[in-house]
């Protein structure tokens, strides 16, 4: 890749990063120093009296508060952007009255609040949603020749093949952490409200965002399944798939969070098999992948600090328990929020 193209992609920036609201009109969540702000009398202007109250989330963990300006200026455009039926801040609204008004899920039913925050918020519309958001926003690409990228691709061979990242995996990781950026108020604010233990030595945090890795758990690229669901064909480029809906007008149907393009395999070739098969996004196991990748770093600590180890082990700490622990708990529940598309 010559320098011309390198400081071409250099310039190219993305518009959630370049974003600026407008007017206040433009303004739907904001901040007042460690509240999350949803402005719902705009969106139900009819009702503003009676949604006014339910405005304000408190945000309970100092790595969050922190992130607000962030989350704050992701949220708004998403809203402006992508969701002008307002379906993120009618969610944020409904999930709030669970909470506060009709309390109905305490401290003993984080699971079933868990149930409602993904029936309400992530909707599969809302899903669509993000996943497009990410992918006209992302216009970085890791797989690329130069030298700062090169640590991501095969040729090195200073990685394991288990442990390389492809653009595809980023998109997955964007996703999910923009899912987190939307829960997070809401998950605080419950977790305020009841009591519920979110500290250190738990794994509250990662149960509200666990199900968010199967939700965006799904690559831009095609796999082809027979009717069976058992595997006909694999890596099947996303243009090649476009032109192939388009041409033949191929129906959508909806499993799930994910799509299914049927399709007679003679569409591919004449002479073919006279049988039905399906497109259907790749899968992606993020989760695992990053255990993997928490796991090779553990072990290469582990290998430098082997007494520190040993003695961790004596009280029942083996190494497979830091991997889970710092997977679920560090990497997941406090960092992943971090993550910004570029």
């Amino acid at each position: 890749m010559g320098k011309s193209d390198i400081s071409e992609r250099e310039k190219r920036t993305s518009k959630i990063n370049t974003w600026k609201p407008k007017s206040s009109s433009e303004i739907f969540v904001d901040r007042d120093g460690k509240l999350f702000v949803c402005y719902f009398e705009k969106v139900f202007p009819k009702n503003a009296e009676n949604v006014m109250p339910y405005d304000r989330f408190i945000i309970s963990k100092a790595s969050y508060e922190a992130q607000l300006d962030v989350i704050i200026r992701y949220i708004n455009f998403f809203i402006n952007t992508y969701d002008k039926d307002m379906e993120l801040m009618t969610a944020y609204l409904k999930l709030k009255f669970a909470i506060d008004k009709q309390k109905m899920y305490d401290a003993s039913a984080v699971n079933g609040f868990i149930d409602l925050i993904y029936e309400v918020m992530f909707t599969p519309t809302m899903v669509d949603k993000i996943r497009l958001m990410v992918e006209e926003n992302y216009l970085d690409d890791i797989e690329s020749d130069d030298d700062n990228k090169k640590k991501y691709q095969k040729p090195e061979k200073k990685h394991l093949e288990s442990l390389e990242f492809t653009n595809q995996h980023v998109k997955v990781l964007l996703a999910i952490s923009f899912g987190i950026k939307i829960l997070s108020p809401v998950m605080f604010h419950y977790t305020r409200m009841n009591a519920v233990d979110i500290g250190k030595d738990t794994y509250t945090i990662y149960k509200f965002y666990e199900r968010l890795f199967v939700i965006f758990g799904y690559g831009s690229d095609y796999n082809i399944y027979n009717e069976d669901g058992s595997l006909f064909d694999t890596d099947i480029p996303k243009d090649q798939v476009d032109e192939h809906i388009k041409a033949h007008n191929l129906q959508l149907v909806r499993d799930g969070y994910t799509n299914k393009y049927y399709f007679n395999l003679r569409d591919l070739k004449p002479d073919g098999e006279d049988r039905m098969v399906y497109y259907s996004p790749i899968v992606i196991n993020m989760y695992n992948k990053l255990w993997i990748y928490v796991k090779a770093k553990v072990l290469e600590s582990n290998a430098s600090n082997s007494p520190i180890f040993a003695q961790r082990e004596v009280f029942g700490v083996d190494l497979f328990t830091v991997v889970n622990m710092f997977t679920k708990r560090v990497l997941i529940s406090d960092n992943m929020v971090r993550l910004m598309i570029m």
